[in-house]
């Protein structure tokens, strides 16, 4: 019998329209590379489209992480209860005992839930890996990344991610710019490969969590 095919999340079909940019930023640099003569490359670096398309590409995945685990929240408090993690988490968000007497006369207390962890999760960055494990302790998922990287057969897969996201911090603090204060080098193909990854990475997660909740 074949394998049912799970249904993405809403949050990572908003991931994918995202990273798609990304890709396609790529794909506008090696055209241009393509297209333009020598003496106007010299005048403009093209390599600041690998650039954009790096910030963008883990703006997607930061994104989809803090989406997703809102999007699940309620559903995994419905089918699976509280526990000593999401109680941490909510105590974060700030619903003390004044805000869940406000709940009990609510129609719909799961909104208002909700809506706490969103902006609770709206102050977090979800870029790094071990960041993102720890909040998925909530759901009860140990070693995520891990089993994420498992799940794709995808080798080096986290050691990929980790560092298109130290690039992406060069790119936004330092202006990609070394010790000498020149641009360091854009391999173009290499880039692509790991914004693929990154697509490898989000996929795989979004497939254990909508795994999860299935069962």
């Amino acid at each position: 019998m074949a394998k049912k095919q799970m249904k993405p999340s809403k949050s990572y079909e908003k991931f994918e329209k995202v990273i798609q940019r990304s890709l396609d930023l790529l794909s506008l640099q090696k055209i241009m590379e393509a297209k333009i003569s020598p003496a106007k490359k010299e005048k403009m670096n093209l390599s600041d489209i690998s650039r954009a398309a790096i910030v963008l590409g883990i703006a997607a995945m930061d994104s989809y992480f803090t989406d997703i685990f809102a999007e699940r929240f309620i559903p995994y408090l419905k089918q699976k209860g509280t526990n000593k993690n999401i109680t941490k988490i909510l105590a974060k968000a700030r619903l003390d005992v004044e805000v869940t007497l406000e709940l009990l006369s609510m129609e719909r207390p799961y909104r208002r839930i909700r809506k706490l962890i969103e902006v609770y999760l709206d102050q977090h960055t979800t870029q790094r890996t071990k960041v993102i494990d720890e909040l998925f302790l909530a759901y009860n998922l140990k070693n995520f990344s891990d089993n994420v990287q498992k799940l794709k057969k995808r080798r080096n897969l986290l050691i990929t991610i980790e560092l298109l996201v130290e690039r992406r911090h060069k790119i936004a603090h330092e202006g990609d710019l070394n010790s000498y204060g020149k641009l360091n080098n854009v391999n173009l193909r290499e880039i692509r490969r790991r914004i693929e990854d990154v697509v490898k990475y989000v996929s795989g997660a979004d497939e254990i969590l909508q795994l999860q909740l299935a069962k």
